[in-house]
């Protein structure tokens, strides 16, 4: 019986055109095997439980964070069991920056790299000439150059709608030289999160109204369709807006020092390919999905259909590098010192709640000390929650 792969991931042309324009390849040389590929919402790709999808589909392209959920529950496949030590040197080689080992937890691979981001710095060339002549290094460049535009009637933007919110703020706190350990107790100390809040405070104070609101595509387009935003310091990274042929490209630097510390510390995103346990069709699922991850896919056919690999070998490739205006040479520094979030089962739900009340706070809603003992009380609930279970 020929073997019928049903995938889901995101719905963003980065995150569904490399593997819908790649699907043909993988059949033509593999003809028992097809394969077709929903997608949802970039919301429900960072919040939606992964069991929700369980029923349906053999491939599901995920987060990282959702790993602890997996080696708690045993719904997907462990990959580790399925690579070979050549295959595994490979990935774990070929990985931009922590990209492979964030899906590692619990002594089990619960997903393979197929993208690779963290949040950068973006920006419009003939705007940003305007005020400097060089890039943004640290936070108070940033903030000098957001009170420059706004007496041009012009603007600095971040992403900062919940989910991003709460990102910030982990890469602040990793950028002040704290990061959130995996089983931190407290989650943040006082003096660190009035710091980081303080700093997040002054760029949302001189950035661009819509700010809150955004995540980086939506600060993205708006770069690329208007022309009030100068600068954007910290978002997701998304290659698709600095190619070449692109109406309005916007450049990509690495993110700047929060601190100390330059670019190191900024939130690991990206996404892996995992199998579900319970596939009919889980050797020909496990072996499509080494495929999609190889170096050889990842720096061909992935990349050209849109894709912004998870491969070292497509990031350090000058040809790649030029279709895509300089992305990956701009960012890799920053991808390589990337911050990798805690991922115990329980932390998604309580990233989705804490990004609703930072978002909060830099909106004015609610008091830093109210947030402060929030985060703590919640992330200590969660972390014993896991433990019970």
């Amino acid at each position: 019986m020929a073997a019928q792969l049903k995938g889901i991931t995101w719905d963003h042309p980065r995150g569904y055109s490399p593997l819908i324009g790649g699907a043909p390849e993988y059949e033509k040389s593999h003809p028992d095997v097809t394969i077709c590929w929903d997608r949802r919402t970039l919301r429900e790709f960072g919040e939606a439980p992964i069991e929700k999808y369980l029923d349906r589909y053999d491939l599901i392209i995920m987060d990282h964070p959702f790993v602890g959920f997996a080696a708690a529950h045993e719904v997907l496949v462990d990959l580790g069991g399925h690579l070979t030590d050549e295959e595994e040197d490979t990935f774990a080689n070929d990985s931009v920056g922590p990209s492979w080992e964030s899906y590692q937890y619990a002594d089990g691979t619960w997903a393979l790299p197929v993208d690779a981001a963290t949040q950068v710095a973006a920006f419009r060339p003939d705007l940003l000439r305007q005020f400097c002549e060089n890039v943004p290094q640290k936070l108070d460049e940033v903030l000098r150059l957001g009170e420059q535009a706004r007496t041009k009637g012009r603007f600095i933007a971040v992403a900062a709608c919940p989910i991003d919110s709460i990102s910030l703020f982990f890469t602040f706190t990793a950028g002040l030289g704290y990061p959130v350990a995996e089983q931190a107790e407290p989650f943040v100390d006082a003096a660190v999160a009035r710091a980081a809040l303080c700093r997040l405070h002054a760029l949302i104070a001189l950035a661009h109204p819509s700010s809150t609101e955004w995540n980086p595509i939506h600060v993205y387009d708006h770069m690329s369709t208007s022309s009030d935003t100068v600068y954007c310091p910290w978002a997701y990274g998304y290659s698709n807006y600095s190619r070449r042929g692109v109406a309005v490209p916007l450049k990509f630097a690495d993110a700047p020092a929060v601190e100390n510390r330059g670019c190191a510390g900024t939130q690991l995103g990206g996404t892996g390919i995992a199998v579900n346990r319970n596939s009919e069709f889980r050797a020909e699922a496990v072996a499509y999905a080494k495929w999609l991850a190889s170096p050889r896919h990842q720096s061909g056919t992935y990349f050209y259909e849109g894709g912004q690999p998870g491969s070292l070998a497509a990031w350090t490739n000058p040809q790649l590098d030029n279709a895509a205006g300089g992305f990956f040479s701009g960012t890799l520094e920053t991808m390589r010192n990337a911050y990798v979030r805690p991922r115990f089962d329980g932390f998604v739900k309580f990233f989705e709640a804490a990004g609703i009340e930072i978002n909060r706070c830099l909106k004015n809603q609610a008091s830093d000390a109210y947030l402060i003992e929030w985060l703590n009380k919640n992330f200590a609930e969660r972390l014993a929650l896991a433990a019970s279970q």
